[in-house]
């Protein structure tokens, strides 16, 4: 099959694995009442046997996580659970919490169909309503007042508005029967900690209502899911991790583009998949990325057949084309992470993957574990590489990737709780949400987080005159913020028309939210963004692409906790981009644990990290109107710094650059772990300039030397900043036109090791970033580095966590650094390029365009102190 699918490919396949088919395992399991017993009858299923484990566990009273693949039939646990309770104990209620609004209506839906079934058998129906964002408040009144039994709602909507409104929502507080949490595996990083204060916060709550529900969690296929599950919240649980369901045939295969671009071989896979009409998933790390390969298929014979699918889509689109997946008019989604979920599409055959996800296989099981519901069919994976680091790591490393695709497991899932900010501001809301509250009631870690809030006069410690014992009292209401970042700012991305601008200036409070959610319905909000993005791609004049549109951002008014960042919208048909520079400043506060690497010292603990951005280059075909722009913000007074247009041409895009007269700064406290090199490393940059004069004086030893007088990249970054190295090799080639390659690149490796012992180590920063998803399950995305030729003496490396705080991602990081090294220095020497690449050690994050890296002394590095 695979052969005749992909026939003509063949020179593109670079790996092929085919895991046999595994067959179901069944049980039985009697309900308390028999009308759900006939309701199973009636669904036409057995059980699985994994779903019977969970249902004795469930019914003897316990915490339950379940861990097992998707489409393993999870959902089936609570909703027969349900609907044999309400029959017991009518009055009973069930929180439903999902990740996403489209998971909720996904799930509805399926609730509904089995409701209809049991209304049947039984004569009555439960009542079951979704609360989100997207629901009107008239439709929040309704059920408020009609006091359904099952809620199906967002952590969000848990956050923003049941627990502050609890009074309205008492009915089903009190009596909560059974916490449902899906997707449990979702929430790591920042946004778990946070989701993980929300249920602290809710516990609570429903301790002062003296209610005691039992939870039921449902995760991807964790290896640990018991610890995991009671570190997230708190109490204890009981496990279940045997999947009982089939899983088919499953053949595994990796592309790499040769003859290809890597959008020519999605578009070559994707029309072949098309025609045998073998329905697919593809999915991109962008919305933009489904977008550009959308266009591809313009001309196609696929096109009617495909479309894109993503989050920031309506409820409506949605809907109708999971409907016509469901239904066969669409074979082909390309899609965002946002079906990576368990949303119901029905049956697919395939899954293409666009490259490792940052997070390595974490992501890549779910996605692929979609395609294969039916086990008498065959389920196709694939990966198409792009040139990044992960990517080519797993192409290297090919029966690796293999082995934890047929495993299924994810390793220790990171949320840290110890996040100070996180911690501080949800203990805010909880006083705010209970009233007076007893200081014997903040247990654990909340407890240290009392004396700052009264500090800064959020709330005040008295004592009760009766009672004699110590009361916490609200001081200053909180403002709600998003439970997505670690802040609590956020930042709008708003149109800019002074009629916005004027009332924002008028509005404060509930006023102002009620003012953004009216902008938000008029489309005047382009994107809802948080500081780091600001700060990377929203300073004034900056461009913005946004659902294909390029804005320019403007300038910037803070009112209370809200930031907006007034943009304008530019022609679609240009070509700009910009991206900023930085400096960056790192200081130790803490050091918590070390250990030792061969030679070098490696150190965990707190840091304050400081970014300067001092400016952004600008490229693009229509720089040069964009610098008109430019200068017109700058007479307006909004934009205040130098502007140049560098009268250099690179393939035909102009450049130019922006220096702030004051730099934008953010800074933030967060945990990280750092190297520390021995000094005898220095000796590598005289090393790597004798290896290449040596090869460069068997040609012309003068013309090499005159070279390397006359060139130095320190000297030309500040004008040329990200095309300085283009500029480099260009000056050699001009002037030894007939000197031969060999030549030119020994010179200019000559002209690198002037950068210091620096270049080396600022090569090495990002390509263990970019491989740390291989030995746990952090997303890149969140890690941060910087290297230091001469840190109070030493040579360091500093990898950090991204998220004011920290989200608990490093320290997974930091307990497997030395398999991470040895697999940095492999990866680094296995890469067939020369001098350096997307691959190995560029970084699109690189505060310096990817200029000072030096991927010779990198190795060479390595090779010194790895024993």
């Amino acid at each position: 099959m695979i052969e005749e699918l992909f026939k003509g490919l063949e020179s593109e396949i670079v790996g092929l694995h085919e895991i046999p088919p595994k067959r179901g395992e069944y049980g039985e399991f009697k309900f308390r009442n028999e009308e759900v017993n006939e309701l199973v009858k009636r669904l036409g299923f057995r059980l699985y046997s994994h779903q019977v484990k969970a249902l004795e566990k469930l019914y003897s009273g316990k915490n339950v996580v379940v861990s097992t693949p998707t489409a393993s039939g999870k959902s089936e646990i609570f909703r027969l659970f349900i609907f044999d309770e309400i029959l017991s104990s009518p009055s009973s209620t069930f929180l439903l919490i999902y990740p996403t609004r489209a998971l909720i209506n996904n799930q509805m839906e399926k609730f509904e169909k089995e409701n209809t079934i049991f209304e049947e058998i039984c004569g009555k129906r439960v009542r079951a309503e979704v609360l989100t964002g997207d629901t009107e408040w008239e439709k929040r009144r309704e059920i408020i007042r009609s006091k359904p039994n099952v809620i199906f709602t967002t952590p969000d909507m848990l956050h923003h508005h049941i627990l502050p409104r609890w009074r309205d929502y008492f009915w089903l507080l009190k009596g909560l029967r059974l916490l449902v949490v899906d997707e449990l595996h979702v929430y790591r990083g920042i946004f778990g900690t946070n989701v993980a204060y929300v249920f602290k916060r809710l516990f609570l709550r429903l301790k002062r209502l003296s209610s005691s529900p039992q939870i039921l969690a449902l995760s991807a296929t964790l290896r640990n899911p018991k610890e995991f599950a009671e570190q997230f919240f708190e109490t204890e649980f009981e496990e279940v991790k045997e999947a009982g369901s089939p899983s088919p045939r499953r053949i595994i295969v990796m592309f790499e583009p040769r003859r290809f671009t890597g959008e020519q071989l999605i578009k070559q896979i994707v029309e072949r998949l098309t025609r045998k009409n073998i329905k697919t998933l593809v999915f991109f790390d962008s919305r933009k990325g489904t977008e550009r390969i959308m266009r591809l298929f313009l001309f196609s014979d696929a096109f009617d057949r495909i479309t894109t699918y993503k989050g920031t889509l309506t409820k409506r689109e949605r809907f109708l084309i999971e409907r016509d997946f469901r239904e066969g008019n669409l074979t082909v989604l390309l899609t965002t992470n946002a079906l990576e979920l368990g949303i119901d599409i029905g049956d697919l055959d395939a899954v293409i993957n666009y490259g490792i996800p940052s997070d390595g296989l974490f992501s890549l099981i779910q996605r692929f574990g979609r395609a294969g519901r039916d086990p008498n069919r065959i389920a196709i994976n694939g990966i198409i590489l792009r040139r990044n680091g992960l990517d080519y790591y797993y192409k290297e490393h090919f029966d690796e990737l293999v082995e934890g695709i047929e495993k299924g497991l994810v390793e220790k899932i990171p949320v840290n709780l110890d996040n100070e900010k996180i911690a501080k501001k949800h203990l805010h809301y909880a006083i705010a949400e209970l009233g007076v509250v007893s200081i014997k009631e903040i247990e654990g870690r909340w407890k240290r987080f009392i004396k700052t809030l009264v500090e800064e006069g959020y709330v005040e410690v008295t004592r009760n005159p009766i009672t004699g014992e110590e009361e916490i009292r609200l001081r200053r209401p909180p403002v709600y913020s998003s439970i997505r970042t670690a802040s609590d700012e956020s930042y709008f991305l708003v149109v800019d028309e002074p009629w916005i601008r004027g009332a924002l200036q008028r509005k404060r409070g509930a006023e102002l939210l009620r003012f953004v959610n009216y902008l938000k319905v008029r489309g005047m909000v382009v994107e809802e963004v948080d500081e780091i993005e600001f700060h990377r791609s929203l300073l004034p004049g900056m461009v913005y692409l946004s659902r294909g549109r390029p804005y320019m951002a403007v300038d910037k008014i803070k009112i209370e906790k809200f930031h907006f960042v007034f943009a304008r919208p530019l022609p679609i048909e240009e070509e700009i981009d910009t991206s900023s520079s930085k400096i960056e400043n790192i200081e130790i506060l803490e050091v918590k644990d070390e250990k030792t690497v061969g030679p070098i010292k490696v150190k965990f603990g707190r840091l304050r990290v400081r970014h300067e951005y001092t400016g952004y280059a600008v490229r693009g075909r229509d720089v040069e109107r964009h610098v008109k722009r430019l200068e017109e913000l700058k007479d307006e007074g909004i934009l205040r710094g130098e502007i140049d247009i560098v009268p250099y041409i690179w393939e035909s895009w102009k450049f130019a650059r922006v220096l702030f007269d004051t730099p934008y700064i953010r800074e933030f406290e967060t945990e990280g772990f750092w190297l520390e090199f021995p000094n005898d490393i220095r000796i590598v940059p005289e090393e790597e300039f004798r290896e290449f004069f040596a090869v460069a004086s068997e040609i012309d030893p003068e013309l090499a030397m005159f070279l390397y007088n006359r060139i130095s990249r320190k000297s030309l970054f500040p004008t040329l900043l990200g095309a300085t190295t283009h500029y480099i090799r260009s000056f050699i080639l001009h002037h030894a036109k007939d000197k031969g390659e060999e030549f030119a690149f020994a010179v200019k490796k000559m002209i690198d090791s002037k950068d210091g012992i620096g270049s080396g180590l600022h090569a090495i920063e990002p390509n263990i970033i970019k491989l740390a998803p291989v030995v746990t399950h952090v997303d890149s995305r969140e890690i941060g580095g910087y290297s230091y030729d001469d840190f109070h003496g030493k040579p360091v490396i500093f990898i950090y966590d991204g998220n004011e705080g920290g989200s608990g991602i490093i320290r997974q990081v930091y307990e497997n650094v030395e398999k991470l090294m040895y697999r940095s220095l492999e990866h680094i020497k296995k890469c067939p390029c020369k001098d350096g690449c997307p691959a190995c050690i560029y970084s699109p994050k690189c505060g310096t365009f990817n200029e000072f890296l030096d991927k010779w002394m990198a190795i060479r590095i390595w090779e010194k102190v790895l024993p």
